[in-house]
């Protein structure tokens, strides 16, 4: 069994987390007509707004670099807000996708959340079929959604 662990993200991991974020996300830039080095770029910024965006909605949260056999695979970025938990990021490297580290990644979250006694919110993109089958799959429901995005909720089942 591959030993999943999770530490906390320091300044020095952000060639990895750039490395991640475009290989993830380069493919919605591919098509655009624009040269290689103007697509870098606008990759390189949405990045960094990303980043900005999370650290700025989620001043307290806490964020995370995934690691099989310690060798940097992912990320994860949680907040807890108030009486909840807040699934901001998950993101694992394609070249080990579908091997369950997702899972127990956000499984370890739902035992956090299940002993404190909270629900975990996320937020997935209506275009990411992938990740919504995901959420579902461990217990996430949509409770509401817009034009854009499917708001999701988890909640420990109840005790008997």
């Amino acid at each position: 069994m591959p030993n999943i662990a999770v530490r906390p993200a320091l300044p020095q991991d952000e060639v990895f987390l750039y490395e991640l974020y475009r290989i993830i996300r380069g493919p919605e830039f591919a098509f655009a007509p624009i040269s290689a080095d103007q697509r870098e770029h606008l990759i390189r910024l949405q990045f960094r707004a990303q980043m900005a965006s999370y650290a700025q909605n989620y001043p307290n949260s806490c964020y995370h670099i995934v690691l099989l056999d310690s060798k940097p695979i992912g990320r994860l970025w949680v907040a807890q807000q108030g009486r909840e938990f807040h699934l901001v990021d998950i993101a694992v490297h394609p070249s080990v996708q579908s091997k369950g580290i997702g899972t127990a990644i956000i499984q370890r979250l739902q035992q956090d959340a299940a002993k404190a006694g909270l629900p975990i919110r996320s937020c997935v993109f209506r275009s990411n079929t992938g990740s919504l089958r995901f959420h579902q799959r461990l217990g996430f429901n949509i409770e509401r959604s817009d034009e854009v995005n499917y708001y999701m909720k988890w909640r420990s089942p109840p005790i008997l």
